[in-house]
C-alpha cells in the first residue's frame, strides 16, 4: 500500500472516531457533569465529557491501528512504534463547561517527520478543519488559506500564556499591544490556530501549552500556507511548550519583537 492511501486510511478512521464523540461534546456543552480540578500547574478543570471523548477516540484508534502510540491530555497513554496520535478531547475545557462557543476536539497523527494528519472539530459551530501533510488544509471540505497581511503593525491575533506567570504575561501583552493592531484571548489554542489557517487572525502566540494542544492545528496552519515555530524560531517537536503561528509574511517580524 503506498504512503498516500495509508494517510487517507488514517484520516478516515480518525474522522469516524471524531464523529462518534461529537454527540458527547454537544450534550455536555454548557452542561458538564462531574467537573474536577486537575493536579497540574494550572489547576485546570476536567469534566466527565473530556474523559469519555478521550476513551472513544482511544478505543477507535487502538482497534484500527494496534501498533500505534497514543498520548492524550487526560492520561490516555499507549506506547507504540513509528506513529503517535496526540489527542485533546476538549481543547478549551473551561469554555466548554461554561457554554462559551470556543472549544474543540483535536486529533493529530505524527510520524518521524512531524505532523501527518490534523483534525480539529468545533461541533458547536459545525466547523471541521482537516489537513494532511502535502495535501492542503480544509474547513468543511473547502480549501482555506492564511491572510495576506504583510505589516505586523496592522496584525490582529490571539494570545495565550501561563496563568501563574504574571511577569511573562505582562511582557507578552505589552509587546503585542505595542507592535500589532489588536489581540484577543479566546483560550482554546486549536481553534485559534485554525483561525490563523483560515485568515481570520494573522497570528497566534502561546507561551505555555502541550503538544496535544497544537499537534493537529499546527499542520492545518502550515498546510494553509502559514508558518509555525516556537518562540525561538525552531520547528515544533513533541517537547515544545510554546508556539508562534502566522500567515508567514509577518513571522520574522513577530519573532523579532518577541525576543
Amino acid at each position: 500500500m503506498n504512503g498516500m492511501s495509508d494517510t487517507q486510511r488514517f484520516l478516515n478512521v480518525a474522522l469516524e472516531a471524531v464523529k462518534k464523540t461529537e454527540p458527547v461534546f454537544l450534550k455536555s456543552f454548557g452542561n458538564a457533569e462531574r467537573v474536577e480540578v486537575k493536579n497540574d500547574e494550572r489547576g485546570s478543570e476536567v469534566s466527565e465529557a473530556d474523559k469519555e471523548i478521550e476513551r472513544i477516540l482511544t478505543e477507535a484508534i487502538s482497534s484500527a491501528f494496534p501498533d500505534h502510540a497514543i498520548m492524550g491530555e487526560e492520561g490516555a497513554s499507549k506506547s507504540g512504534s513509528f506513529y503517535t496520535w496526540y489527542l485533546d478531547p476538549i481543547d478549551g475545557t473551561t469554555n466548554h463547561i461554561r457554554g462559551l462557543h470556543h472549544c474543540a476536539i483535536s486529533v493529530a497523527l505524527w510520524d518521524a517527520h512531524g505532523s501527518l494528519i490534523g483534525i480539529v472539530s468545533d461541533p458547536v459551530n459545525k466547523a471541521l478543519y482537516t489537513a494532511t501533510r502535502g495535501g492542503g488544509a480544509l474547513k468543511n471540505g473547502r480549501p482555506i488559506h492564511v491572510s495576506n497581511l504583510a505589516t505586523l503593525k496592522k496584525g490582529v491575533g490571539a494570545l495565550g500564556w501561563n496563568w501563574n506567570d504574571t511577569r511573562s504575561r505582562g511582557a507578552l501583552i505589552d509587546t503585542i499591544a505595542k507592535n500589532t493592531y489588536r489581540f484577543r484571548v479566546f483560550s482554546g489554542s486549536a481553534l485559534e490556530l485554525c483561525f490563523v489557517a483560515g485568515g481570520i487572525l494573522d497570528f497566534f502566540v502561546n507561551l505555555n501549552l502541550h503538544i496535544w494542544d497544537m499537534a493537529a492545528a499546527a499542520l492545518i496552519v502550515t498546510e494553509a500556507g502559514g508558518m509555525v515555530t516556537d518562540t525561538k524560531g525552531r520547528d515544533l517537536t513533541a517537547l515544545s511548550t510554546n508556539i508562534v503561528a502566522t500567515n508567514k509574511k509577518i513571522h520574522g517580524d513577530l519573532l523579532a519583537v518577541l525576543k
